[in-house]
């Protein structure tokens, strides 16, 4: 495909930005042990805005052959289009510096027979466990972006991804990893089991108020919910975050420090650049518990007379703001020492329910899974069924353990926290 055709055609209506994104992606899996299968697939994505003024116009296509018919609906649909609050802004032609760990040519090449192998590792669990499934997948992505202004950037990133859930009758257990390069799967399998066989006889429990160390899988569905959104510029200019107006000012647990990092080495998210082409960086977010920034694409930014933190997720509609990788810095305390630290409480390693969740007010009343109950210390058994009631941001207010072990499956890279006088319902 050649950009400076397409930029050279969409100049007739206004500025243009081009996103081109092409993938390769291989999925093994099995089904009970022994059913394989493979699925290998390429994917192309051609997006195009075309901007004048207060309007924009913005159309896709998988046929790279279509790109002149996909410029002239994004200029069609711009001439439709109400105006904006702001002219839209291009970014201007700046250096972006390459990111370490994103792209690992050992992962790129591993073959479909590689990925069987790592599938078979994987449904290897003891012969009185069963595997009704396992997964390994390998996917290489490449993301051009250029614009009107004389913006051209590449970046290529490869992602290794495993999947396995055991089960012994009625208790099921998964665990997965994703990576930019190759990981253990062995240690994969092995957290499923060590959970299945923990989740044996479940007990109910009563009702009571207590503390809760919610694992990094709770935590990262709490900071999507309701942390992103309240510190992303748009909700917080449109006032629906519960912190408008609480910039420079103590909002959580000292203990606390939190910042997006789009240049986060081996970072899942991580990027030289974001949807809009700006330079991606490390924002201070939340600094022993002090509000310091939002995040920011250049519309939202152009509203606040700031610059944008890099956190555009792309051009199809403005504004569009999102994380790269969302950080909790961790703290001092293992696992184990987490839950030593408690008289009474229980250990989530997940919840749902999360769509119930308000995500204006903090306020969560959700369910637990892989749960356990605490006492004096120490895990007593599995629970049946657990719900907990609380509100985050509250509760981010007063925490004072924080895990030293961070993980990160999603834009969220976090340890596990304690939460402090949590209703836990049974």
């Amino acid at each position: 495909m050649e950009v400076d055709k397409i930029l050279k055609f969409g100049q007739r209506f206004g500025d243009v930005t081009i996103c081109l994104t092409k993938s390769n992606q291989t999925t093994v899996s099995f089904t009970n042990k022994d059913v394989g299968n493979a699925i290998n697939g390429d994917s192309v994505f051609l997006e195009i805005r075309i901007s004048k003024g207060k309007r924009f116009g913005y159309s896709t296509t998988n046929d790279l052959t279509k790109w002149k018919d996909v410029v002239l609906k994004a200029a069609k649909i711009m001439k439709l289009s109400k105006d904006l609050d702001l002219d839209i802004p291009l970014v201007q032609n700046k250096k972006v510096k390459p990111v370490e760990g994103l792209y690992y040519k050992k992962v790129e090449k591993l073959s479909v027979e590689d990925l069987f192998s790592f599938a078979k590792a994987l449904v290897s669990a003891p012969e009185k466990l069963n595997v009704p499934k396992a997964e390994v997948s390998k996917e290489c992505e490449e993301t051009l972006f250029a614009n009107s202004n004389g913006v051209f950037l590449k970046e290529k990133q490869t992602t290794f991804s495993s999947f396995v859930e055991v089960s012994d009758g009625n208790i099921n257990a998964v665990d997965y990893h994703t990576t930019n390069g190759l990981h253990d799967v062995d240690k994969v399998l092995k957290s499923a089991v060590n959970l299945c066989l923990e989740k044996r006889n479940p007990k109910k429990i009563s009702n009571f108020k207590g503390d809760v160390v919610f694992d990094y899988f709770a935590i990262k569905d709490l900071l999507e919910t309701v942390l992103i959104p309240a510190v992303s510029a748009d909700e917080v200019q449109a006032k629906r975050s519960k912190l408008f107006g609480m910039l420079g000012k103590k909002v959580f647990s000292e203990n606390l420090t939190i910042y997006d990092n789009g240049r986060l080495k081996n970072g899942l998210f991580s990027s030289s650049f974001d949807g809009e082409g700006v330079p991606t960086r490390k924002t201070i977010i939340v600094e022993n518990g002090v509000l310091k920034s939002f995040i920011y694409d250049l519309f939202s930014a152009a509203k606040d007379g700031v610059e944008s933190t890099g956190n555009s997720n792309g051009i199809n509609r403005l504004p569009n703001i999102t994380p790269t990788n969302f950080v909790v810095k961790k703290g001092d305390f293992s696992k184990d020492e987490l839950i030593s630290c408690i008289k009474k409480g229980i250990y989530a390693r997940e919840i749902f329910g999360d769509h119930l969740i308000n995500r204006t007010t903090g306020d969560c009343s959700v369910g637990v899974e892989d749960v356990f109950y605490i006492e004096n210390g120490e895990i007593k058994y599995p629970i049946k069924q657990a719900m907990v009631n609380f509100n985050l941001f509250d509760a981010l207010k007063y925490v004072s353990k924080i895990g030293k072990v961070i993980r990160q499956e999603s834009n969220v890279s976090a340890p596990p926290m304690v939460f402090e006088g949590v209703q836990v319902i049974g």
